[in-house]
């Protein structure tokens, strides 16, 4: 009995030594396993992969080291400076930025779209057209003639009356030429000429005094044959000083005056007649008529304008501003009426 113990005994340490043994083996060995995981953890902690936006996972990786790749990944691109990216190249060929498809698509869109709109702003103009812009006025075509400069009242004294005969004239140079009619100038009786006349321009009227602060003498240098046309020269000014004692200053400097057409006139066209008649008291007038009818030899041309007394010898223009003719004469009788203006073309000027 004594002996079957001890071998009990003895088989019951055995059996726990082995199982000792067996425990120590084991724990040893997971204490391996479990210090090759941690190694290989930090290896990949410290030797991440590299961060780029375009990075993809290796296959075969545990979830913990694709957790671990990613993060460091998003950490990396927020530390990264914004990038730009440009929609167009640079090819050898062409150094200028050429478009990509997208953007040559929204050029082509864009042009269509400007071409379309300007189709119709054309067909909104062609339905509704712009109004003209107004003619001058009669009014702003007078003041931009500077016709009051240009043509002047002649007043030349018969020398065997002592009277004076009224008229007007019309300067055609800048160093004072004036055309007026004969009938202005020669004295109803008798032959002998006058000195000089005299020269009013509206400009140089004192509507306080009602006098002239200027007058301009002019000599007769001429007479046109066969035409009932004359011309004079200016050659002095004379005025009153404030003794009222007259004085007189040679002409000096440039004068305006009107150029001469060199058209023919046509029926139908515009006619200005401008000069000083009885019919205004001698004022400066501005009457405006077409071109009726033409003589039979062309040398008159005829019109509705008003042409009176004292208009002789001064100014017929067309609408551009030039010199047509010289109101002459008239018709008057029965209730009929028609102005009659020398054709300035059938005289010979010269310069």
């Amino acid at each position: 009995m004594i002996k079957q113990s001890h071998f009990i005994i003895s088989l019951a340490i055995l059996t726990f030594v082995l199982i000792a043994a067996s425990i120590f083996l084991i724990s040893r060995h997971q204490l391996k396993v479990t210090a090759d995981i941690s190694s290989l953890l930090n290896q990949r902690i410290d030797n991440p992969l590299p961060a780029t936006a375009n990075s993809t996972l290796t296959q075969g990786t545990s979830t913990a080291d694709q957790i671990l790749q990613l993060q460091k990944e998003i950490e990396e691109l927020k530390k990264q400076p914004p990038q730009v990216i440009y929609k167009t190249i640079l090819t050898p060929s062409s150094p200028s930025p050429v478009p990509d498809l997208k953007t040559q698509e929204e050029l082509k869109q864009a042009k269509q779209q400007i071409s379309s709109l300007e189709q119709k702003l054309q067909q909104l103009q062609t339905q509704n057209p712009q109004p003209t812009t107004p003619a001058a006025s009669d009014a702003d075509l007078i003041r931009s003639w500077q016709a009051d400069n240009k043509v002047a009242q002649v007043a030349c004294q018969d020398q065997f009356l002592g009277t004076w005969q009224l008229g007007s004239g019309v300067l055609i140079s800048a160093d004072g030429k004036i055309l007026t009619n004969q009938h202005v100038v020669k004295p109803s009786i008798g032959v002998t000429l006058p000195d000089y006349c005299l020269l009013l321009f509206k400009k140089d009227f004192n509507t306080q005094t009602q006098t002239y602060d200027k007058e301009y003498r002019a000599t007769i240098t001429g007479f046109f044959q066969d035409r009932d046309a004359a011309q004079l020269k200016i050659q002095d000014i004379i005025y009153h000083d404030s003794n009222g004692v007259v004085q007189s200053i040679p002409l000096s400097g440039s004068l305006p005056y009107f150029s001469v057409s060199g058209s023919a006139p046509q029926i139908g066209d515009p006619v200005y007649v401008i000069g000083y008649p009885e019919s205004a008291q001698f004022a400066f007038s501005v009457t405006k008529g077409i071109i009726s009818n033409l003589t039979n030899d062309n040398l008159y041309f005829g019109t509705d304008a008003q042409v009176d007394r004292g208009n002789s010898g001064g100014a017929a223009l067309n609408s551009a501003g030039q010199l047509v003719g010289l109101p002459t004469w008239k018709y008057a009788g029965n209730g009929d009426y028609r102005g009659y203006i020398l054709n300035i073309n059938s005289l010979t000027l010269t310069p």
